[in-house]
């Protein structure tokens, strides 16, 4: 929580880091002590996979379309850029976090 960063194992040993903002983290606040050891879990038992279609029916849902995982990347390094950071440190930070 204090550095604002998520990790999602994405199988194989693969990690994606992903920045959080105030929302994020608002959400996670909200879940935090809901399970003795997973954020996110679906009838008490740890969400395994992200691309399911369970995950499909929960974005539609949201009225959320057209969304990867992978775009949560590009957002993270435009606000970066947005609030003053050069594009070469975002660079350099997420070949870091890949």
């Amino acid at each position: 929580m204090t550095r604002r960063t998520a990790w999602l194992f994405a199988g194989q040993g693969e990690e994606l880091h992903v920045s959080l903002n105030d929302t994020a983290l608002d959400v996670l606040k909200r879940r935090h002590g809901q399970h003795s050891a997973y954020v996110f879990t679906y009838r008490n038992r740890l969400v395994k996979r992200f691309n399911t279609r369970a995950w499909y029916k929960a974005m539609k849902r949201a009225g959320i379309e057209n969304f990867r995982w992978h775009d949560l990347r590009h957002t993270w390094a435009s606000w970066l850029v947005q609030q003053g950071a050069r594009s070469i440190q975002c660079r350099k930070w997420g070949l870091e976090n890949a």
